[in-house]
């Protein structure tokens, strides 16, 4: 097995139980798309940039309880697959940095491999995809889908994001309508335009199915 599959496979251990969009299935989605902007920008680390789309929801406070001890757990799986704490630190940067609640208050900087991480992630956050993983995790929060008494809310920190018990339609006003022009990627920007478009259409669809 090749230390990319023993990442897949620590990572599916976590993730494939996983119901609320944070599943395998969106890592891997995560790690394929990692990888087409790979492809387009040569001075990135591709061993650096897969490890951590792999990992980037492993210690994800939306899915675990103790963030802490599931990071270290994280770092004893990379030092057992001879990482060195400077490549470890690089990961654990880019996955702590990356979110989009973690730049609320400032940008974080990222290189070109915390950028493409950042982007794939972000992209598979749009689209049809990024649909079914808004009504996931609002299904197993028991939010309500839709109501139009309450409105979008605008969040200037971390905490008050996911203290945030508004509607699931509301997360595409609050965060989802907005990745498009915070991509940092040529090749992200360009998926992004038709996956804006599938979101909006789909918004503006259940809307106006509301009133009539």
């Amino acid at each position: 097995m090749t230390t990319q599959e023993k990442i897949a496979a620590f990572a599916k251990k976590i993730h494939e139980n996983n119901y609320d969009g944070h599943g395998f299935d969106h890592v891997s989605r995560v790690v394929k798309l990692a990888k087409q902007i790979l492809a387009t920008e040569p001075l990135a680390d591709s061993d650096l940039v897969i490890a951590a789309a792999y990992l980037h929801d492993t210690y994800d406070e939306k899915i675990c309880s103790d963030v802490a001890q599931q990071k270290q757990e994280v770092a004893s799986f990379l030092t057992s697959l001879d990482f060195s704490k400077e490549k470890q630190d690089k990961i654990f940067y880019i996955i702590d940095n990356m979110s989009y609640s973690a730049n609320l208050l400032e940008k974080k900087e990222l290189d070109i491999n915390g950028q493409i991480v950042q982007d794939a992630d972000r992209i598979d956050a749009m689209g049809a995809w990024g649909i079914v993983r808004t009504l996931e995790y609002g299904w197993s929060k028991g939010r309500t889908l839709y109501d139009p008494t309450i409105k979008p809310q605008h969040f200037s920190s971390k905490s008050n994001y996911h203290q945030s018990e508004g509607t699931t339609l509301n997360h595409f006003y609050e965060k989802l309508f907005l990745l498009k022009d915070l991509l940092n990627t040529a090749h992200a920007k360009k998926l992004a335009q038709k996956r804006d478009k599938i979101m909006r259409d789909f918004v503006t669809a259940i809307e106006e199915e509301y009133d009539n």
